[in-house]
């Protein structure tokens, strides 16, 4: 089904599907620390916020982001990671590895697998996502 739009609606209608994006990708930020803050100091983000409530909202902002999708201009650029991007990401994977033995140090020494596998999962996972090309520009 399609809509008929003025031009003005339709700058409009572009305009708000990016608004959508951002303010998705900015609650999705804050909401993934407000988490982490939440595992290390419980009584005190309780006490400020319902975290659920937050939840509720960042899933809404993410199904209008799904519904409404920002189209891409620039198919034929392709983006080529590079050192910088490597080191990030092996540091978010180091990270998330002392984030996770922190949480489950009391295990022993199963706590260290699952660190060190944690870590590589999220190091693995982000340089496929890093460097995963788009799958509609294979088909065509």
């Amino acid at each position: 089904m399609e809509f008929k739009l003025s031009h003005r609606e339709k700058l409009i209608f572009e305009h708000a599907k990016h608004i959508f994006s951002f303010v998705f990708q900015t609650l999705l930020f804050l909401f993934l620390i407000t988490l982490l803050l939440k595992e290390f100091y419980p009584n005190q983000v309780s006490a400020y916020m319902n975290i659920n409530w937050f939840m509720v909202v960042v899933i809404i902002f993410g199904a209008l982001s799904i519904l409404f999708p920002v189209p891409n201009n620039h198919p034929h650029i392709e983006k080529q990671s590079n050192a910088k991007d490597l080191i990030l990401i092996i540091f978010l994977g180091i990270l998330g590895a002392i984030i996770i033995f922190l949480k489950i140090k009391t295990l022993g020494w199963i706590g260290y697998v699952i660190s060190i596998l944690g870590g590589l999962i999220i190091i693995l996972l982000s340089w496929l996502i890093l460097t995963e090309k788009d799958s509609r520009e294979e088909m065509n």
